[in-house]
């Protein structure tokens, strides 16, 4: 055990290593949750404080052959507002920590500044501080801070047996986008235009997981960074049950089944494990869904998409032509 690789452990080891950590250090009752959701979550009185930070580092995150500055920017805020917005939080402040080569262009770093600029202006955050440092790669650390008010929060741990379970959008796009822009055939076709930007200017869902929040009726939620088939494990796991999701209900894209028959691909694994989709999944009620379609609906004029339901404990199955069957982990994941 002592001379193990990070390769052995994976992903989720080294998360466990940390939660450890965690178990030995104070742990003061305002902390209302730690590690394990989408973000942490602090008793401020009337209202629970929302914290969450993501990294982003060229060559494992991002390439520069196919991202701009300003798309980077953007992306890098909006990976941590998705995880406000699984809560039903609202953001309010960040900082930035950042590592760049000697030789970035200073006309490079103003339009990275713009992309994040961009998409603050646009939830009306405040900047409140961060870090500045020489690095031989291109490296950001975005910390949010939301809130949210203590009978509208949003946690993993909540799903119940017969509930349903929902996704907002299309699963896959950003996974096929990324395949088209590795082999540089986004001009292939002009519906592969929408794959590239689902990954690279990723939208996060703040105005949907507040409309959520305020029906009062979900049960738990989490956004999809490393596809449903991890994803809704960790939501699965946290809330002690099980899950059948219907292949034939995934919302899959024209373009993306475009992208995958010129690819040799099978959507379906793109849907269930190419990640970074970061659109929120979520349960409810079965006799409350076609209720918050409608608000969703009248709210947002959003679609929302079953894809299954929840189940006693045990694992989470797919169902195909020859009956369930246990779907596999997959998803991004660190160190493997």
């Amino acid at each position: 055990m002592k001379n193990d690789k990070l390769l052995d452990l994976g992903e989720q080891g080294v998360i466990s290593l940390f939660e450890s950590l965690s178990k030995e250090l104070p742990f003061p009752p305002q902390i209302v949750k730690g590690i394990g959701d989408d973000a942490a979550v602090l008793d401020r009185g009337d209202k629970y404080l929302l914290i969450t930070t993501d990294t982003l580092i060229e060559g494992i995150h991002f390439e520069w052959r196919w991202f701009d500055p300003f798309q980077l920017g953007y992306k890098s805020l909006a990976v941590n507002l998705s995880d406000i917005a699984a809560m039903g939080g609202k953001a309010s402040y960040f900082l930035i920590s950042i590592g760049l080569p000697k030789k970035f262009l200073k006309e490079s770093l103003r339009k990275l500044i713009e992309g994040i600029k961009t998409l603050a202006k646009k939830y009306s955050l405040s900047l409140i501080g961060g870090d500045t440092v020489e690095s031989p790669k291109t490296i950001i650390n975005i910390t949010v801070i939301g809130q949210v008010e203590k009978d509208k929060i949003l946690l993993r741990s909540g799903a119940k047996v017969g509930d349903a379970i929902f996704v907002s959008g299309h699963l896959g796009d950003a996974a096929a986008g990324l395949a088209l822009l590795k082999k540089g055939l986004i001009s292939q076709n002009p519906l592969f235009s929408q794959l590239a930007l689902a990954h690279l200017l990723s939208e996060p869902e703040l105005l949907l997981g507040q409309c959520l929040a305020n029906t009062k009726k979900v049960h738990a939620a989490i956004d999809i960074s490393d596809g449903i088939a991890k994803d809704l494990r960790l939501l699965c796991e946290a809330s002690g049950v099980g899950a059948k999701i219907h292949h034939d209900l995934l919302p899959i894209s024209d373009a993306c089944y475009e992208a995958a028959n010129l690819l040799n691909e099978d959507p379906i694994n793109w849907a269930l494990g190419g990640g970074e989709d970061y659109c929120l999944l979520f349960t409810v009620p079965k006799d409350q869904a076609e209720d918050i379609e409608k608000t969703v609906s009248a709210a947002l004029n959003r679609k929302l998409y079953m894809i299954g339901e929840i189940i006693e404990k045990g694992d989470i199955y797919i169902d195909t032509a020859k009956g369930p069957k246990r779907l596999k982990v997959s998803g991004f994941n660190h160190f493997l």
